[in-house]
């Protein structure tokens, strides 16, 4: 039996404007949100967002049928921030031959319970990310704070899910030398903590 998502992205390709504007008030937030990670810059995540929009209304007969609507956005979104800046970096003459990274960005709100965190530890907390490499927080932010497994991920960024692997436990090293255990618990709840706590060990 096809999921919700699957029905409602069916609708969208047989041209139903409900469907499509359902999608895109279900998934705004999410990809402003997630477009601020890769670009600080909220007119370019705007645009970015109205022009992917646009970019799935105009070729829907062309697209396939999806399973999962988040993910498919979020790697779309991540395409059209990338495919932006290159072309503001061509319009500056700084071209370049090698793949858009993007410096993720966090903030305590992104914490699932920030309330509980000092201004100390928010400091000491963000320092600690700020440690990690464009694709180490780009990967932990994509896991912990929107919830997607290796595959998705895999899918969003472009790499093969041993890579992300890496880079999830990898992040995770570093974090643990500058945070306490209690301390990265407390980034997280319920069900995730406990999945957080197992890479640690």
């Amino acid at each position: 039996m096809p999921s919700s998502d699957a029905t409602l992205w069916n609708r969208f390709l047989a041209g139903e404007e409900q469907a499509f504007e359902a999608i895109f008030q279900a998934h705004y937030r999410e990809l402003f949100g997630y477009g601020l990670r890769l670009t600080s810059d909220e007119e370019l995540t705007k645009d970015c967002i109205q022009n992917l929009f646009q970019r799935l209304w105009h070729r829907r007969q062309h697209l396939s049928a999806v399973e999962e609507i988040k993910p498919y956005l979020f790697k779309s979104m991540r395409h059209e921030v990338a495919a932006e800046i290159k072309a503001q970096q061509r319009r500056s003459l700084l071209e370049s031959n090698y793949p858009v990274e993007f410096e993720i960005q966090y903030s305590p709100e992104d914490f699932l319970i920030a309330q509980q965190l000092t201004a100390e530890q928010h400091t000491q907390l963000l320092a600690a990310l700020g440690r990690l490499s464009n694709r180490q927080r780009e990967a932990i932010y994509l896991k912990f704070f929107d919830g997607f497994d290796y595959e998705r991920i895999s899918e969003i960024m472009g790499l093969n899910q041993q890579s992300i692997r890496n880079l999830v436990h990898q992040g995770i090293k570093l974090l643990r030398q500058s945070l306490t255990l209690p301390m990265l618990l407390l980034l997280l709840s319920g069900q995730l903590a406990a999945a957080f706590k197992g890479l640690l060990n």
